[in-house]
């Protein structure tokens, strides 16, 4: 599993950030993404035909998948499935489309572009998303590949696990604001709350991790595991927790390899 960046400019009191993805770079943590091995960024798409949206990242209709920041110019080469050519000015690069909906996914899935689970969706729904992308990818003769599917998530880790809800859950935390804005108009702290709770990975680094593995036992195996990053308060909490959650990642990809190479052991 790689691990993709992607920065959430600040919610603002209509439950709106700025349009597009260039919005304040205050609280962003790609350059520290980027040393601890992050793959994948995310750029607006450079489609002159797409049509403008207001709201975050997840509520467009497609992003430029990018193999460092987007501040930095692009590769001169780029691969995709092992093919590689010259960028030239009306290159788009591979593209990831926020999904939400199933028909969506199966729309997009057919069309090419990789979907991108967007992080308000619980793990039952993660697996009908899925399905439909094997569906959209059969309507268009091409094997589904899991390495192609991209899933969402906001995650906070702390060593204090009081801590690491309150950072998601308090009355002014970024990211509480974030998924009310998701919300029908109108919803109250509980269902807010409930939200969080099924689609927000919070906790020690032990209870991420856990999480992390009930979801791809639900789910099943995806190929990124997109961080989904706020403007957070407080900065040194917010770099720690990227640290952390980085870590923790790493500490379930050795534990699956070291099962595996016991498997081959007693074989």
């Amino acid at each position: 599993m790689k691990l993709g960046y992607l920065s959430i400019p600040p919610v603002y009191p209509d439950g709106r950030g700025p349009d597009g993805l260039d919005g304040p770079r205050a609280g962003r943590r790609d350059h520290l993404a980027e040393a601890l091995g992050f793959s994948e960024f995310y750029a607006a798409s450079t489609d002159p035909c797409a049509l403008p949206h207001r709201g975050g990242p997840e509520q467009q209709d497609s992003l430029r998948i990018v193999p460092d920041r987007p501040v930095r110019r692009l590769p001169e080469l780029v691969s995709v499935d092992g093919a590689s050519w010259r960028e030239d000015a009306s290159a788009t690069g591979l593209m990831a489309a926020p999904v939400e909906h199933v028909e969506d996914v199966r729309a997009q899935s057919f069309r090419g572009c990789a979907p991108l689970s967007v992080s308000w969706l619980d793990a039952d729904m993660l697996a009908r998303h899925w399905a439909a992308h094997v569906t959209g990818c059969t309507h268009a003769a091409r094997c589904a590949r899991r390495q192609d599917w991209r899933v969402a998530r906001t995650v906070v880790v702390d060593d204090d696990p009081a801590r690491a809800e309150a950072t998601a859950k308090a009355p002014d935390s970024p990211c509480r604001a974030y998924y009310r804005g998701i919300l029908a108009p109108g919803a109250d702290d509980a269902t807010v709350d409930a939200l969080i709770d099924d689609c927000v990975l919070y906790g020690t680094q032990t209870m991420v991790g856990a999480r992390l593995r009930e979801m791809t036992e639900t789910a099943g195996a995806f190929g990124t595991l997109t961080f989904v990053d706020h403007a957070w308060t407080n900065a040194a909490l917010a770099r720690r927790s990227l640290i952390l959650f980085s870590d923790a990642v790493s500490q379930i990809h050795q534990t699956h390899t070291q099962r595996k190479l016991r498997k081959l052991e007693l074989a």
